[in-house]
């Protein structure tokens, strides 16, 4: 039992580095690596980033592309976050949600919001949790099923915002056809 409220500890602690917080001076893929090592608190070894998986985000359009070879803080920001929503979306539907998302408002009120839930779900969790290991079973399906419902209803979701995507490319389109 320690070693999961150590692990949801970890979590809510590493929701403490708001964006104001990430650093201000861009960093080429080497340095961004390094820090996202060091800051991103980890559970599992695939919540890593490499090199090759931040080529493939700026090629499927989730992370825009480095200036002269240096990364922002923004593309810090926007990995901090497909980091932990690689675990459970698809390349695809990340790309939806931060797109969809991020252009309502800043990246910075975005990434703070989404620190913010990280936290708040942790915490509930954490709550939930028995304070000897005899429920463990039971609290394990709960979160399972927890997460089976959270799924289906977030594939939904997504699906809802990539037809409405699609129906505002085509709205452009049909836009600038009859501007020509």
């Amino acid at each position: 039992m320690d070693q999961i409220k150590s692990l949801i500890n970890g979590l809510i602690d590493q929701t403490s580095l708001t964006y104001d917080r990430l650093p201000d001076i861009d960093l080429y893929m080497d340095q961004v690596i390094e820090y996202l090592s060091r800051s991103s608190f980890s559970a599992r070894e695939n919540d890593k980033i490499s090199p090759a998986m931040i080529n493939n985000y700026i090629k499927d359009g989730l992370l825009p592309r480095a200036n002269d070879k240096k990364y922002s803080r923004e593309h810090l920001a926007c990995l901090l976050m497909i980091a932990r929503l690689k675990q459970t979306l698809s390349v695809k539907d990340t790309g939806l949600l931060l797109k969809s998302d991020i252009a309502d408002g800043s990246i910075e009120d975005y990434f703070n919001g989404f620190q913010h839930l990280v936290a708040e779900t942790a915490r509930s969790v954490g709550d939930s949790l028995p304070d000897d290991d005899s429920a463990l079973s039971s609290v394990a399906l709960r979160l399972a099923v927890s997460g089976y419902i959270s799924r289906i209803v977030c594939e939904l979701i997504l699906n809802k915002l990539e037809e409405r995507s699609q129906n505002e490319k085509t709205e452009e389109k049909c836009d600038s056809e009859q501007e020509s």
